[in-house]
This record gives C-alpha cells, structure tokens and sequence, in this order.
C-alpha cells in the first residue's frame, strides 16, 4: 500500500485484521497481569499471620471478577456489528480495566505475601505492608471509579457501551467490599 493510497484501496480489518489482534493482545495483557497465580492464595498449609485464610481467599475473588470482566469487555469489542460509538466507548472502558490491573497488580501481591512471609517477620512491620497496600489500592480504585463515572455518562446514549461500563464499574465496587471488609484487621 502506498502513502497516497485511497480509503478503497487500504486493507480492511478482518476477523484477523490489525484492530482486532490490538484487542486480543490488549486482553491477554491484562489477563496476564491479572490471572498470574498470587502464591499466598493456592491452597496449602500456609498459615497467615495478620488476615486469616477467609480474607485471602475473600481477597483471591478479585482476580476472577476482573478476568470476568475484562473477558466480557473484550468479547464485546470484538463484535464486528458493534456502532463505532458504543466501539469507542468500550475501547475506553478497556483500557480503564487494563489501567486498572496494571496499577493494582504490585499491591495485591503485597496483601497475598503474607503467607510466604516467615515468623522472623515483625507482625507490626506486616501489619503496615498491608495497611499500605489495601489503602493505595483503595486510593487507585476509586480514582478509577470516578473517572469510569465521567466515561459512563459520556456513553450513556451507547446501549451496548453503556452496559460494559456499568459492569466495569460493578467489578470496582466489588473489589472496594473486599478489600473494606479485609481493611479493619490491619
């Protein structure tokens, strides 16, 4: 294709076309950072120190709620009959929700390290490890949150966009339960 080329002359996205394999790529980041196993939350005889073993696993919830999502998001975007508004929209959730993961991916692996931890450990020193990283994580949801709330309304005349971004903002205010329930203990 040459630089001049016309719009009828330039390649068409396909199935396998170029949008479409960003997208795959996108989501198969996302859950790689994401789904990559947090060794404090296989099971085993680990015992945790500071959270018991139903706050990790209660905390372990959030990894499949957002492969869920992000599952669902990128699906949709996939459709080829999707209206570029809702297309646009969705994108964006996308993005939000790999934002999202990237950010939180350090500090969720602080909170789950608590059973690889030895007892040479001081529990006040790890008791604020996990106050840091709940808190920050907590921070960085709902920042998202809010700036998901601004796309929402920006989307709200795109029906399809509209319910992805209503779900994306389900999974964070999932995530923000977990990990209030979890915050006390600290």
């Amino acid at each position: 294709m040459t630089p001049t080329a016309t719009r009828s002359e330039r390649p068409r996205a396909g199935p396998g076309g170029p949008r479409r394999q960003r997208v795959r790529a996108a989501a198969a980041l996302g859950a790689v950072l994401v789904l990559a196993p947090a060794p404090a939350i296989l099971p085993g005889p680990v015992q945790a120190r500071i959270l018991s073993e139903i706050d990790l696993a209660t905390v372990a919830r959030i990894k499949p709620l957002f492969a869920e999502v992000l599952t669902d998001v990128t699906q949709t975007a996939e459709r080829p009959n999707l209206a570029a508004g809702d297309s646009e929209c969705i994108r964006s959730t996308m993005r939000s929700l790999l934002q999202i993961s990237e950010e939180l991916r350090s500090y969720e692996y602080l909170i789950t390290i608590e059973g690889e931890l030895n007892d040479s450990i001081d529990d006040g020193a790890l008791r604020g490890v996990l106050r840091f990283a709940v808190e920050n994580a907590l921070k960085i949801l709902g920042t998202e949150r809010r700036r998901l709330g601004d796309l929402s309304e920006q989307c709200a005349r795109h029906p399809v966009a509209a319910g992805k971004t209503r779900q994306a903002l389900q999974f964070i205010d999932d995530a923000e339960a977990i990990l209030k329930a979890v915050q006390p203990r600290l």
